[in-house]
């Protein structure tokens, strides 16, 4: 049910599949902003001259967008009066719907987020024509997603929000942001990304074979050519672990989760769901669940316990560690925010709800 480990290659997949494709890069002209509604603040209706920009795309359903909207709202305050900031909301719909059912949740939302979320928003129509004009034409395919667009009316910069984005402020503000440079790195990037890519689907056939150590040791020779994805080669170092020793994955898991890893808690959910699901590919030894607990726990604190899908990571552990009664209680909160959620596959939803009963039969 989660993404883990070698889905992060099939994401990297996806992810060049639509760069490859994609139109609208740093130092052209950006699109229209063609909203259905401008939910707060005054509405933009063009890119004036003179001004600085930035276009936040983010949904209600989205953990990492409600992690960054307080940094957005600090952004416009250290910049008011020299950059408009725009949070537009996006993908609040299932594919192919028509419906507008969601601008009353994204109303709601934004209403709740009250001075946490001070900057101008707005909510994409039901045919999804910001998605289409800005995301899908740039090739990014999660969000949040930020552009900057210069005094001239131009995209200079595209990435996430929490990176880099108040030095690039700083430096498009005054004039000096050189993005043909930023863009030139962005390539570079794809071109690493596009070795990695071959990298991954190497070891995944390495896998396939159960061919683990020889997997590991093409691992440890990439970790030492490609040092700045160290982070994501952790992940598979783990995840190979799995299958030649556990206790040495164990370790590393606990290393990541205390080290690098400490703050991401989408990282964190991966790491503890490895141990508790039921995989029968790979069914473990001796699942270490006091340590998924420990991790899932850290996760659900980051995240302040409002994201169902690692609540029912935690909710799993603490089950599988004989703690029933948690499990019921922090399962019965997932439950609750996956019906606020729109865009997630009825089987998920059934998964999760299911898991809830069988919490309950035990207790009983």
């Amino acid at each position: 049910m989660k993404l883990f480990g070698w889905s992060l290659g099939l994401l990297l997949s996806l992810s060049l599949s639509v760069y490859a494709q994609a139109k609208l890069k740093e130092g052209d002209k950006a699109p229209p902003l063609k909203v259905a509604k401008w939910i707060k603040g005054k509405p933009v209706q063009r890119f004036e001259p003179g001004k600085v920009y930035v276009v936040e795309f983010w949904a209600t359903w989205c953990g990492p967008c409600r992690q960054s909207i307080p940094h957005l709202t600090e952004l416009a305050k250290k910049f008011a009066g020299k950059v408009t900031i725009i949070g537009v909301s996006i993908w609040e719909n299932p594919r192919n719907s028509t419906s507008t059912d969601y601008m009353p949740r994204v109303e709601q939302f934004v209403r709740e987020m009250g001075n946490k979320m001070d900057y101008l928003v707005a909510v994409d129509d039901p045919k999804g024509t910001m998605a289409r004009t800005w995301m899908d034409a740039a090739g990014q395919d999660g969000i949040p997603t930020a552009f900057v667009i210069d005094k001239r009316g131009r995209i200079v910069w595209i990435g996430h929000p929490m990176s880099e984005l108040e030095q690039v402020l700083e430096q498009v503000v005054a004039g000096k942001f050189n993005w043909q440079q930023h863009a030139k790195e962005r390539q570079a990037r794809e071109r690493n990304q596009s070795a990695i890519l071959q990298l991954f689907q190497r070891l995944e056939q390495l896998r396939q074979q159960k061919k683990y150590n020889e997997a590991l040791k093409e691992l440890a020779q990439a970790e030492k050519r490609y040092p700045a994805y160290k982070e994501t080669f952790a992940l598979m170092r783990y995840d190979l672990l799995l299958y030649v020793d556990e206790q040495k994955a164990y370790a590393l898991a606990r290393e990541l989760a205390n080290g690098s890893y400490k703050n991401n808690p989408n990282a964190l959910n991966m790491l503890a769901w490895s141990i508790v699901e039921d995989n029968t590919e790979r069914p473990l030894k001796s699942p270490n669940y006091a340590l998924a607990v420990e991790i899932a726990q850290r996760a659900a604190q980051l995240t302040q316990e409002k994201d169902p899908f690692i609540l029912d990571t935690l909710a799993y552990a603490l089950f599988k560690q004989g703690k029933v009664d948690e499990a019921i209680r922090y399962q019965e909160k997932a439950v609750a925010l996956l019906k606020e959620q729109r865009g997630v596959p009825d089987e998920i939803r059934r998964e999760i709800e299911e898991r809830l009963e069988k919490f309950r039969k035990a207790r009983s």
